[in-house]
């Protein structure tokens, strides 16, 4: 088990390579799910933060501060962006870290 706020700036790594790497999350109205991982992919798709469901992931390398996910890169581009996906903001909540 990993804490959200540990996993702040992983690099993401699809099954052909690096992607992105994680911005933020989106939780449930609950609390206590994560929903989605919010990937800045911007050095790779000029800008584009893409979701990622947590379904994805196939391991986590802390050391490294790396996530492998189970997706190539071309799936990744293709996914939902952050300002284009059909969430209906009643469903999730942005992160809010408290310092």
């Amino acid at each position: 088990m990993h804490k959200t706020s540990a996993l702040l700036g992983y690099h993401i790594l699809a099954t052909d390579g690096e992607i992105g790497h994680v911005d933020d999350f989106l939780i449930d109205t609950t609390g206590r799910t994560v929903q989605y991982l919010v990937v800045d992919t911007s050095n790779w798709l000029g800008g584009r933060s893409v979701l990622l469901s947590p379904t994805t992931i196939g391991q986590i390398d802390s050391p490294n501060k790396k996530i492998q996910v189970n997706l190539t890169r071309e799936a990744i581009k293709r996914g939902p962006s952050i300002e284009t996906a059909d969430i209906d903001p009643a469903e999730t909540l942005p992160v809010v870290w408290i310092m």
